[in-house]
């Protein structure tokens, strides 16, 4: 499922008032360690959401120059420009524009965006997003991917943010408490501790901290870096599993 622009959006909003980077973990080892955490519980990867954002040096940019960013960015992304249309949407606070497209079974999006805050002195932030939501691994694997996010990001600013998601499912409804056991043998095959729980008879979510995974984010006084979700759909009669670091950045 792809993400709806407004909460694109406010997820950028979020991880830019929690996100607190400790250091940049290798891609290859962050996605290792969330496909052996999904196995661990039972099930194999069927999708992959990779989320990146930065924010950049100045939000001083027109909209010749958020489109040129944009542009780039999708080249890089292997991405020619016949392949998308650019779409412009300004209101009084936010100022963006995006590029879409799916081919062979990939779906990226790459925004660029201008945000006014700070009244009654008015503050402009620019940000750099990209998400890319995959259903099967092709040409390019999930590590390429991330490292090819990374590279676009560290071009535009400093401390370049990626989420990734790993989705799975099981066939029918688990019995009552194998939702958490599952969830337990996923944190437990890759040494993560759990830190909260959030059990309702429709989904379970655990957040921890690996130490193998170098970003964190904080909330509260609590270091986490690893969100690991179930949920059953009826429609389909899946048990989906959800697992992301350091965040879940979709819909689950």
């Amino acid at each position: 499922m792809s993400f709806p622009f407004k909460l694109m959006i406010i997820i950028v909003s979020s991880i830019l008032i929690v996100l607190v980077p400790l250091h940049n973990v290798p891609a290859a080892k962050a996605s290792g360690l969330l496909s052996t955490a999904m196995q661990a519980a039972g099930a194999k990867p069927e999708e992959w959401s990779i989320n990146g954002w930065v924010k950049l040096p100045s939000g001083d940019l027109d909209d010749e120059q958020l489109a040129k960013m944009v542009q780039q960015s999708m080249r890089e992304l292997d991405v020619g420009a016949e392949e998308y249309k650019l779409q412009h949407k300004k209101t009084k606070d936010h100022n963006t524009i995006q590029a879409e497209v799916i081919v062979h079974g990939t779906h990226i999006i790459t925004i660029g965006q201008v945000i006014s805050s700070g009244n009654p002195v008015e503050r402009r932030e620019g940000f750099l997003v990209i998400n890319i939501e995959v259903k099967e691994e092709g040409k390019d694997s999930i590590k390429n991917i991330e490292e090819k996010i990374n590279r676009i990001m560290k071009k535009k600013g400093s401390a370049p943010q990626i989420n990734t998601c790993l989705i799975g499912w099981l066939d029918g409804k688990l019995k009552d408490r194998e939702w958490c056991d599952r969830l337990q043998s996923a944190f437990r095959a890759i040494d993560a501790l759990v830190v909260d729980k959030l059990e309702d008879q429709h989904f379970v979510s655990y957040t921890g901290f690996s130490p193998d995974i170098l970003n964190w984010v904080q909330i509260g006084r609590q270091r986490i870096n690893l969100n690991m979700a179930m949920r059953y759909s009826q429609y389909d009669n899946r048990t989906y599993i959800t697992i992301g670091s350091p965040i879940i950045t979709r819909e689950y």
